[in-house]
């Protein structure tokens, strides 16, 4: 990020907070189910193994 008021650039400090619900009705946990039934892998490339990454890269 640039420095305000000065030259160069500094650092960018992002802090996230991420929030896990813990209690779920029986209905959302089976939405949840369900909706873990649908995912192919596609929809978070990034976390892929390494393996898997080397695997792609070499054509396996």
């Amino acid at each position: 990020m640039p420095v305000l008021q000065g030259r160069g650039r500094g650092d960018l400090v992002v802090e996230i907070t991420v929030e896990t619900p813990t209690k779920l009705s029986s209905r959302q946990k089976e939405l949840l189910r369900e909706f873990r039934e649908t995912e192919t892998g596609e929809e978070c490339p990034e976390s892929r193994n390494f393996i898997s990454k080397l695997k792609d890269a070499f054509g396996g």
